[in-house]
């Protein structure tokens, strides 16, 4: 199971309805270049547009608790194939919220690709915080 669980936690020094919102609310998205192209309904469609309409990741919502989590799958380009699940936790306590992030892959990376992948998770809650923290 090595190199095939990639998971990072962040304390953000904002209220949860905040650190929720960069994730729901696509014109606070889009200072991440891009939002969430999704209904919001598990089973929907679920994917990450850039901001001038094309689409980066496709995939499924598979889980939607508000203010809790969110829970969808990641397929491989232009396929159906699942290549990952991705799940986002949000805990508040005393206005600090931890977010943390979690892919499951379907098949491990090699260990480049998977550091690489690591350092991308840890930047990529550092810009959510970055974001929250301003709001």
């Amino acid at each position: 199971m090595e190199n095939k669980i990639i998971e990072a936690t962040i304390e953000i020094n904002a209220p949860l309805h905040k650190v929720w919102s960069v994730f729901t609310n696509s014109d606070i998205t889009k200072q991440m270049g891009g939002y969430y192209d999704t209904n919001w309904k598990v089973g929907s469609s679920f994917g990450f547009k850039k901001a001038g309409g094309n689409r980066l990741t496709n995939g499924t919502l598979l889980d939607f608790q508000a203010e809790r989590l969110i829970k969808h799958n990641l397929f491989e380009p232009n396929s159906e194939k699942i290549m990952a699940v991705i799940t986002y936790n949000f805990h508040e306590k005393d206005g600090i919220t931890l977010l943390t992030g979690k892919e499951e892959l379907t098949q491990p990376l090699d260990k480049a690709t998977f550091d690489d992948a690591s350092i991308g998770w840890k930047s990529a809650l550092d810009l959510v915080k970055q974001i929250a923290e301003t709001l």
